[in-house]
């Protein structure tokens, strides 16, 4: 057998060995338009949002006083583009609330990050997103 023909059938196996690593434990990667969140938990993440963001980012989510990002629309989908939900989860978790940061609990900031994929019009799907940031490293956020 030829070098080439050892280095292509090592490849292969690689690749099948990997997909079929990938499929069992359920891990594939994903982007935020295969719905990764349920309406449920868009809808606890709703009542939260008004609580606990609104007051930085407007009711309107568009961004507020202080220069508080916009969660919603252009401006967020092309700041978070080909980044994954693991990336702004870390980001909420560790800096927000501004003026207590960490105080919300992981499941109310997976709750949350799911209000904001419904207002930037993400489908929902029929399961949570998780709250850890390694299973949400696996979706990555689109236009």
């Amino acid at each position: 057998m030829s070098l080439k023909a050892v280095v292509v059938t090592a490849f292969v196996s690689v690749v099948s060995f990997s997909t079929m690593a990938t499929a069992a434990d359920g891990a594939e990667p994903r982007s935020v338009k295969s719905g990764v969140y349920s309406a449920a938990q868009a809808k606890r993440g709703e009542d939260l949002i008004y609580l606990e963001c609104a007051k930085c980012h407007s009711a309107t989510l568009l961004g507020g006083e202080n220069n508080s990002p916009p969660l919603v629309g252009a401006p967020f989908q092309d700041r978070w583009k080909g980044k994954t939900l693991g990336e702004l989860f870390t980001k909420m978790v560790t800096t927000m609330p501004s003026d207590d940061p960490g105080r919300l609990s992981k499941r109310e900031f997976a709750d949350l990050l799911a209000y904001i994929l419904l207002a930037n019009k993400y489908p929902a799907g029929t399961t949570d997103l998780p709250a850890t940031p390694e299973a949400l490293a696996l979706i990555t956020i689109e236009p």
